[in-house]
């Protein structure tokens, strides 16, 4: 990670995150892959004769157009891209397949969108992700890029010493009307990460923090600029946010706290796409070392490709030493959002 992201006290890794020491270790931002994996010559030939390649993409717009823009260089396929949150993603998705007229070749997406999409979704195997392990990859998608749920303040407003390290901060009564959280109304990090305080605090928790009276984003980014504005102190945000606006010299800082959740960003090809030998040699150029060391580095986020570089976002390995991650149970979060948003609603104005 960064010098301005720090870590708190050892804990355990959980089991489902055992990828190795493969994901350890400095170098390059990606080596050539261990394994000659590569997309098939009948693919590439055709994708070629296609000629484009739509993608529709929840992921921010610099990560996007990084990945989309070296594609095109290394093809010389045009990469039209849309993208929005991954709500919106879906929605224009659902109802593009209901209108019988699928536009999108690939998609970049998250969960739980990506639950929605799956009936959409064509099964590929890409050769590239070979040297994935096992837990980052389904028939339909590909996990590429990872990120996780933290702290962030403005280093103007708040001394270092006062700084917070741990969720259980967030309710000290010092930070009432001073910080924000992101809106679960609007993005499902913030259900996730609320299932985990449940379990780690107990109901009550959600009380405390709702009367500390948190300024509700509805983005990382919007959240990210109140931070360094001064509008607010601190806020509940994503790692990846503290790391892009402090790469521009603004006054942020972060802590990932011992216990937290991991989210991603999942690679997949449509069923119906309209250039379907495109899409499938993208999902492969994404999948690869040097295509997950683009978005993943364009966007501070982790690659799950063990020949993968991302320096500042660092590796599950290096992170696993000192943290325990929680991986979120999307199907149950959807069921259960209504019953989330109300027990959010109740305490938090």
């Amino acid at each position: 990670m960064t010098s301005k992201l720090q870590v708190s006290s050892p804990v355990h890794r959980r089991t489902f995150l055992q990828i190795g020491a493969a994901m350890a270790g400095a170098g390059a931002l990606w080596r050539a892959p261990r394994a000659l994996a590569a997309s098939d010559p009948k693919i590439v030939e055709a994708a070629k004769k296609e000629g484009t390649v739509s993608l529709y993409s929840s992921a921010s717009t610099g990560p996007s157009n990084a990945i989309a823009e070296a594609f095109r260089k290394k093809y010389g396929i045009n990469v039209s891209v849309y993208r929005a949150g991954s709500a919106d993603v879906a929605t224009r998705v659902q109802t593009e397949e209901s209108a019988g007229r699928t536009q999108a070749d690939a998609l970049i997406i998250e969960e739980p969108a990506l639950s929605l999409m799956l009936p959409y979704l064509a099964d590929y195997d890409s050769p590239e992700r070979a040297a994935i392990d096992a837990a980052y990859k389904a028939p339909s998608y590909t996990l590429i890029r990872m990120y996780m749920a933290q702290l962030g303040w403005n280093t103007g407003t708040v001394k270092a010493a006062d700084a917070p390290r741990d969720w259980k901060d967030l309710l000290d009564p010092k930070w009432k009307g001073r910080f924000g959280s992101l809106d679960p109304h609007v993005t499902a990090t913030t259900l996730a990460w609320l299932v985990m305080v449940d379990k780690l605090y107990g109901p009550s928790y959600l009380q405390g923090f709702g009367a500390n009276q948190p300024k509700l984003y509805a983005s990382t980014n919007a959240m990210s600029q109140a931070i360094v504005s001064g509008e607010i102190d601190m806020g509940l945000t994503n790692s990846f946010g503290v790391i892009q606006m402090a790469d521009t010299g603004a006054p942020i800082a972060g802590v990932v706290p011992k216990n937290t959740v991991l989210f991603g960003g999942n690679i997949s090809v449509f069923a119906k796409a309209p250039h379907p030998n495109a899409a499938r040699l993208f999902c492969d150029f994404a999948c690869s070392a040097e295509g997950q060391s683009l978005i993943n580095v364009a966007g501070a986020t982790i690659p799950t490709h063990p020949d993968a570089r991302a320096p500042k976002a660092g590796s599950l390995a290096e992170l696993g030493k000192t943290h325990t991650f929680s991986q979120p149970d999307y199907k149950k979060i959807i069921a259960d959002t209504p019953k989330l948003l109300a027990e959010w609603d109740k305490y938090v104005k």
